[in-house]
């Protein structure tokens, strides 16, 4: 398991390529450590789908929102909240 001292409490990824989904825009995803509760929404589910929702669920984005992000954010943010659980 990594060093939770060595993982930052939060980060701050500004999307390379800012999205909208109707009303909502979304400039930058704010990460930090799953909560249990959270980490089962998305225990059952595999590969990008499982980054998906993760990134979902602890960023509040939309998972529609989260779909349309460019793979290098989406990786970004489901790498540092992997770390919390490995």
């Amino acid at each position: 398991m990594a060093d939770s001292t060595t993982i930052p409490d939060e980060l701050r990824i500004m999307l390379r390529k800012p999205v909208s989904l109707g009303d909502i825009s979304v400039a930058e995803l704010v990460l930090r450590e799953p909560t249990a509760a959270q980490w089962q929404e998305w225990d059952r589910l595999e590969g990008v789908e499982m980054d998906i929702a993760a990134v979902a669920t602890v960023s509040g984005v939309p998972i529609a929102a989260v779909r349309m992000i460019g793979a290098r954010d989406l990786i970004q943010g489901a790498r540092y909240i992997s770390r919390f659980l490995g």
